[in-house]
């Protein structure tokens, strides 16, 4: 006796007292399997057959069957009944397959049917695009062929209905929910000539759809430490937490994705590649549904770069509008080495210079540092400003002495003093009229001379001077000059 036959008649034993064993080896001719169908409300498997022409058949085994194993489930204990259903069935949750065997008094086995397949249904809620994917396995059954499936819907506990008779060749479909928050429950029925012949599991599922946001909107890109951020904001009533930020590609027209992120509460906030601080660019914010693609994107803004020029004393600063409109206003921030000031605020302009004559005493770093930053009129409190890279001056020893002034002229020429790009470690400022008599002594470099001696404002005319100081970098510096007190 072969391994098959002997597994089936031990799983035989199992199911049959052994009074009759031992009585003849022959074994019987094989059933036909000729149905197998699910109760789409039980979700329970039904197989008939067509019983074996041995004549001492005297009972069947039902048999579940998976990769060339046989596995037992069942005993009919009669010749003439054709029919079982399977109640334990995993037919609701995946395709059985089953064969049956006939059993004779001898409790010889049949060689195992043929196999048939129950059909297996199942749905995946696409909510990105409101609709029910619907997939099944095919019917195979060469004694009963098919000619069509009916797809069988229920809505919302509603009868079930006819929805869409498919060609025998279709295994799939997608089923618009028109409703959303609506049960639909589905089956699918193999038929030939109006004749059911195979009946799915049925499979139900719960249509819905994603609140996009109604709004995206970049609030700032910003530089700061060599690192480009973009924050942005969005509609907080959605159900979308993913987003991209986009960088548009002038060469091919495109738009590509910079960086991606997940918000919360309204904010989310990208960190931009670091290559891209120094050319100007386009970027936008990009709401991602579930199926990863994009729904609604916000208005463009280009990220801030800033570029100077020195003449002589004079930096020049220029840099680019982040918005595409001029409802923009920029502020100027300057840092001499202990921190930044905002030393311009409220610009429309794109252009602004500094005279670094003007503050070159008050510089204790080796370099000057400038940036911008930039909101729109409105601006909430609190909001995040556009922020652009860093320009750095480099800052020399330099010495500047002007060679006249108007001391009884109020304004910024009424002092005679260097103006220094350093802080001095020594100094001493002095003036002389033509006759080498000395009007005026300081070692304050801060201090200057308002065109008096001994309280009484001298005349108009050339006087001399003399500078001797003592540089950061600790050479010493003497200097003379003349000043001219202009009328």
């Amino acid at each position: 006796m072969n391994i098959t036959r002997l597994t089936v008649v031990t799983l035989a034993f199992f199911f049959l007292p052994l009074t009759l064993a031992g009585q003849d080896e022959t074994q019987p001719v094989s059933p036909l399997l000729d149905m197998v169908t699910v109760d789409p409300a039980t979700g329970f498997a039904t197989l008939t057959w067509i019983p074996s022409v041995s004549p001492d058949v005297g009972s069947y085994v039902i048999y579940t069957y998976s990769g060339g194993t046989a596995t037992a489930v069942d005993t009919v204990k009669t010749p003439f009944v054709s029919d079982y259903t399977h109640t334990g069935s995993a037919a609701r949750y995946r395709s059985v397959t089953y064969v049956v065997a006939a059993m004779d008094s001898s409790l010889n086995i049949s060689p195992l049917s043929n196999s048939l397949s129950t059909i297996f249904l199942s749905a995946v809620n696409d909510t990105c695009n409101r609709r029910i994917l619907l997939s099944w396995t095919p019917y195979e059954n060469s004694s009963h062929p098919a000619e069509n499936y009916l797809l069988m819907v229920t809505e919302g506990g509603g009868p079930s209905v006819t929805y869409e008779t498919l060609g025998v060749s279709v295994t799939s479909y997608i089923f618009a929910a028109d409703d959303s928050d609506t049960e639909y429950c589905f089956h699918v029925t193999a038929t030939a000539n109006a004749e059911s012949l195979s009946t799915s599991n049925r499979v139900c599922a719960i249509s819905s759809s994603e609140t996009a946001p109604g709004w995206v909107k970049v609030d700032a890109i910003m530089v700061e430490g060599g690192v480009m951020t973009l924050a942005g904001s969005y509609d907080p009533a959605t159900d979308f937490d993913d987003f991209h930020a986009v960088k548009y590609n002038p060469l091919t027209s495109s738009w590509l994705v910079a960086a991606s992120a997940k918000g919360s509460g309204g904010i989310v906030s990208f960190v931009l590649p670091p290559a891209d601080t120094g050319m100007i660019n386009l970027y936008a914010v990009t709401a991602i549904n579930s199926c990863s693609l994009p729904v609604i994107t916000s208005s463009p803004v280009r990220n801030i770069v800033l570029t100077s020029t020195l003449t002589g004393t004079r930096i020049d600063l220029r840099w680019n509008n982040p918005l595409l409109s001029d409802e923009v206003l920029f502020s100027i921030w300057r840092d001499k080495g202990e921190g930044w000031d905002e030393i311009e605020i409220n610009l429309s302009d794109t252009l602004w210079s500094d005279d670094y004559s003007l503050f070159a005493s008050g510089v204790t770093a080796p370099t000057v540092a400038y940036m911008v930053t930039a909101g729109v009129h409105d601006l909430p409190a609190g909001a995040p400003l556009h922020r652009s890279t860093i320009v750095i001056i480099q800052v020399s020893e330099n010495i500047f002495v002007p060679n006249a002034f108007t001391p009884d002229v109020p304004g910024p020429n009424e002092m005679f003093r260097p103006e220094l790009s350093f802080v001095p470690q020594g100094y001493e400022f002095m003036i002389f009229n033509r006759s080498g008599v000395r009007l005026f002594r300081t070692t304050d470099y801060g201090e200057g001379w308002d065109g008096r001696h001994n309280g009484v404002s001298l005349p108009p005319g050339v006087y001399l001077w003399s500078l001797r100081l003592i540089t950061p970098s600790g050479s010493t510096e003497v200097r003379t000059g003349t000043v001219t007190i202009l009328p």
